[in-house]
């Protein structure tokens, strides 16, 4: 497990990445991104837009990109083996929640398991509160001559914004009609109240994509110091169930287009990722690329 908060452990790194780059309109930020992998841009370069023409959320859903939220994607190279990259939305969700942290949130936002940010706007405890999306996490895993690389994609709802369909698309674009309905969208500055100043969108997507490098410089010194042999998320993981709300409650397992395949309660997590529920039948494990999970 990691000891330190990664946010401090890497300040004096985060200082010397470059500038976020910054454009009024992209297709993808996480095509961009990936260009400029691919041509060799550094572990921490960064796009931010103020639209995505062609947004993308997980499993290749539409990803909805209005204007007034921020669009962020960075290229990260940890140097670690491939196979270990899978902990990066996890390492990644963590760093988006040490700048919420800053802003002020604690305790007001959690992850949504395997990394989509969530926030609940009353003061009722309980992990189905956490009913908000205030952000999603797209990561893709590369590999070209210079090693492994991923690109970490990050939509974040800044100002209110009224969608039709979920902002990150990660159910798909309607449920199943027995199953719970998709998240409504909240915003930063809904969260921080009418008298906080909501941080402008370049001072969002540098705090942002340093917390997130920090976070995974931290992480990855770990892996080469050999804290991940049993499994990459191993230096985390305990850590990271501090930050998911829904852990230990009970959950619906919808399948990718949002059909209700199980319902139980989410007991756990294992040291690749994996989502341990106890269904009625058994414990059963799913990977996130095969479900998602909502409280019940």
């Amino acid at each position: 497990m990691v000891e330190e908060n990664a946010a401090g452990a890497s300040a004096a790194r985060t200082s010397d990445l470059p500038a976020v780059e910054y454009r009024d309109e992209a297709t993808s930020t996480n095509d961009v991104a990936i260009d400029a992998a691919y041509e060799e841009a550094p572990h921490g370069w960064a796009v931010s837009a103020g639209c995505q023409t062609s947004g993308r959320g997980r499993r290749g859903h539409v990803w909805t990109s209005p204007h007034g939220s921020l669009y962020l994607s960075m290229v990260v190279r940890p140097q670690v083996p491939m196979q270990n990259l899978i902990a990066v939305p996890a390492v990644a969700a963590m760093g988006a929640m040490d700048a919420l942290h800053d802003l002020g949130l604690a305790g007001h936002v959690g992850i949504k398991w395997p990394n989509d940010i969530v926030a609940r706007t009353d003061k009722t405890s309980g992990a189905a509160t956490f009913d908000h999306k205030l952000a999603g996490i797209l990561v893709e895993a590369r590999a070209s001559g210079e090693g492994p690389f991923a690109v970490i994609g990050m939509g974040m709802n800044v100002r209110p914004v009224k969608v039709e369909a979920p902002v990150a698309g990660e159910e798909g674009e309607e449920p199943a009609p027995a199953s719970p309905r998709p998240l409504d969208p909240v915003s930063l500055e809904e969260l921080l109240g009418p008298d906080a100043a909501v941080p402008e969108l370049p001072d969002l997507a540098r705090s942002l994509r340093d917390a997130v490098v920090a976070r995974m410089d931290a992480w990855s010194q770990a892996v080469k110091g050999g804290a991940a042999a049993a499994g990459p998320l191993s230096p985390i993981l305990s850590e990271y169930f501090d930050m998911v709300p829904m852990l230990g409650h009970q959950v619906a397992v919808l399948s990718p287009t949002g059909y209700l395949m199980n319902t139980g309660v989410f007991s756990g997590l294992d040291v690749w990722g994996r989502a341990c529920v106890l269904t009625p039948t058994g414990e059963q494990t799913y990977p996130s690329e095969a479900v998602s999970l909502r409280a019940l």
